[in-house]
């Protein structure tokens, strides 16, 4: 199995940038993208104001919330994954709830991964507009692959 270019998006701008990077990539090394959209597990621990004191409300709330992030990151990853296919790239998306740098140590694992590919944590505002939060210190003891930062 060929090692694949894992690719993290959050949905933000400086993702878009780093996604357009995982794609040039791609294409010059002639591998396979994985890109895939990190939930991020800390909402589901949201407090809320009275109207969600009940245990009933708060999950019907929760499931609701969910199912609308859900929709969101597969309606990003379907549109990334028309545009790196729509250039030859063989593309994969995948949806994970977890913290944030467990999934990807995960993923890394999962199958080989050359590259992975993530936006640039110091970009300025909206960089983590969905909420995707790295800790590239952390992170770069954990994982193998070349970590490639996309640009500000």
């Amino acid at each position: 199995m060929h090692a694949q270019i894992l690719f993290i998006t959050d949905g933000s701008a400086s993702a878009d940038a780093a996604g357009e990077t995982a794609i040039r990539l791609a294409v010059n090394m002639k591998m396979p993208l994985k890109a895939v959209f990190i939930l991020d597990e800390g909402w589901k621990f949201l407090l809320g104001d009275e109207w969600l004191s009940t245990s009933a409300t708060r999950m019907n709330f929760f499931r609701w919330f969910e199912g609308g992030l859900q929709t969101h990151a597969k309606n990003l990853l379907d549109q990334f994954a028309v545009k790196a296919r729509g250039r030859g790239v063989a593309t994969e998306v995948d949806i994970r709830i977890g913290q944030t740098e467990k999934v990807i140590t995960e993923l890394t694992m999962e199958q080989p991964t050359a590259f992975l590919v993530l936006p640039n944590p110091h970009a300025t505002a909206p960089a983590a507009a969905a909420g995707l939060r790295i800790n590239l210190n952390s992170l770069t003891k954990k994982v193998t692959p070349q970590i490639i930062i996309g640009p500000r």
